[in-house]
């Protein structure tokens, strides 16, 4: 991989396919987007992080707060249906795809030295990140090729967790969406590839916009990934210096109790829009892809036999 001021190019891509890792956790989209990225792409392994993991290491940490709304989360999801709905709607996504057949590692951290191994090991040109714990400098360091981010949220407005959440609660209908950005060592600052947005329809909750949008920024990263391989440039640029970060423990029950009375009294009408995708062209300018079709289906373009 070569790479100039945020322009990458894979100059081996006549003679080798790219080589991508996934860094990702154990919910639904993650084996969905393992799943996509195994068929569009070489996909040499998986380092899974799971959310038990996750968990464990805030008790060790004595992050009790921390923990407790990590906690209430899961319990949240799983009390309104939630859960059940997500895991529906990327497994059906899931099933129209091959089994992915590479190697799945676990590991407690992350960041843990067998995580940086099993990097130096597999050697990957493109490393995918999402659901992980915060990377640590010494990870990013480590990992050879271009290192990228699925964000749930619209950057750099919306960094950390809940992004769709909260620009949902915030009414900011035109910044509910995902980012495909460089991974930097501060959190979700990192130089942006592209950005999505989903479908809108009156009625969605913020939980049907967040799969939507974790769904089509994973095919229109596959789709630059293939971009890539085939000899495309691939450019991002710099976030500016704005935007609120969101933690577990600021989606509170009191928080979401007044938006679910908002909704009751039908204060919160979505507005109707059509999906789109925004990349940047090698001149460094924004390439507004329109209404994806193709993301319904949870699959990129075909590869040229």
């Amino acid at each position: 991989m070569r790479h100039t001021q945020n322009r990458w190019t894979f100059p081996d891509a006549t003679h080798r396919r790219l080589r991508v890792l996934l860094l990702t956790s154990d919910d639904p989209q993650h084996a969905y987007i393992r799943r996509l990225l195994a068929a569009r792409l070489d996909l040499v392994g998986t380092v899974v992080e799971p959310g038990a993991a996750q968990k464990r290491r805030l008790w060790t940490k004595r992050r009790y707060y921390d923990l407790a709304f990590r906690i209430y989360q899961g319990w949240r999801q799983r009390i309104t249906g939630r859960a059940r709905w997500r895991s529906a709607y990327f497994a059906r996504l899931s099933a129209e795809l091959p089994p992915a057949t590479s190697v799945i590692h676990r590991v407690d951290s992350i960041n843990s030295v067998a995580a940086r191994d099993l990097v130096t090991t597999l050697a990957p040109d493109l490393t995918v990140v999402c659901g992980t714990g915060v990377l640590g400098k010494r990870l990013i360091e480590r990992t050879p090729g271009l290192m990228v981010n699925i964000h749930g949220g619209w950057l750099p407005e919306y960094k950390g967790n809940h992004g769709v959440y909260f620009a949902y609660l915030n009414r900011d209908w035109p910044r509910i969406g995902a980012t495909v950005h460089m991974v930097s060592p501060t959190l979700d600052a990192g130089p942006v590839l592209a950005q999505v947005a989903p479908e809108l329809h009156p009625g969605d909750d913020d939980e049907e916009l967040y799969s939507r949008s974790v769904h089509q920024a994973a095919v229109l990263l596959t789709e630059l990934a293939i971009e890539l391989e085939e000899g495309a440039v691939l450019t991002a640029v710099a976030q500016p210096d704005r935007g609120t970060t969101y933690r577990h423990r600021d989606r509170t029950p009191g928080v979401e109790f007044r938006l679910w009375l908002r909704r009751l009294r039908r204060r919160h009408p979505v507005p109707s829009r059509a999906a789109t995708s925004t990349t940047v062209s090698p001149e460094g300018t924004t390439d507004l892809r329109g209404d994806q079709r193709r993301c319904a289906v949870g699959l990129g373009k075909e590869r040229p036999s």
